[in-house]
């Protein structure tokens, strides 16, 4: 009886190895895809969450130091927004200048912030003031959305801020990211 030699082991086992490898560089390219995807959501996130701390931080100033900045003396609450019961406000709604944020006079000419005020909605016993801005030279900037509600009774205020890491609303990778203030 003669031993045939068996042929083509080498071939088999050589594209075997080839496809093991083929599969574990692709799952590889995969997971880094994915984490690279993950990382620049997280940086966008970051940007959303930044603009809303930006929009707090301001409105918890000028809700305390607008009447000891020198250019409201005469406002009773210290506040640039609007009380419950306020009907005759005067405050950055009727263009009162010198509210700055971020080192920016917030109705200056400026290119890099725009600043968007909506009228403030005041009765006896709430008000709410709105703002917007805007930091950049483009609608893909990040900008956030302020929101302050006062309430006469019990005395109450709280600021909503939205902050978003691109102002372009129809953009499909745009993130909000909220904070909410109580006192």
């Amino acid at each position: 009886m003669k031993y045939i030699q068996p042929r083509g082991f080498t071939l088999f086992f050589a594209t075997l190895v080839a496809a093991l490898a083929l599969a574990i560089g692709l799952a590889i390219y995969d997971l880094t895809s994915r984490e690279l995807k993950l990382s620049a959501l997280d940086a966008q996130s970051q940007y959303a969450i930044y603009a809303a701390d930006t929009g707090v931080d301001c409105a918890l100033y000028w809700d305390s130091k607008y009447a000891a900045s020198g250019i409201a003396p005469s406002d009773t609450d210290g506040s640039a927004f609007a009380a419950p019961g306020d009907t005759n406000f005067t405050g950055i709604a009727q263009g009162g200048q010198g509210v700055v944020c971020n080192g920016q006079d917030l109705f200056a000419d400026n290119a890099l912030l725009t600043y968007t005020w909506t009228q403030p909605q005041v009765t006896a016993t709430q008000a709410t003031s709105t703002f917007e801005i805007t930091v950049g030279d483009s609608v893909a900037s990040p900008c956030t959305l302020v929101t302050i509600y006062k309430q006469a009774t019990p005395q109450k205020t709280t600021i909503v801020s939205h902050g978003y890491n691109t102002c372009n609303a129809g953009a499909p990778n745009r993130l909000e990211r909220t904070l909410q203030v109580d006192y």
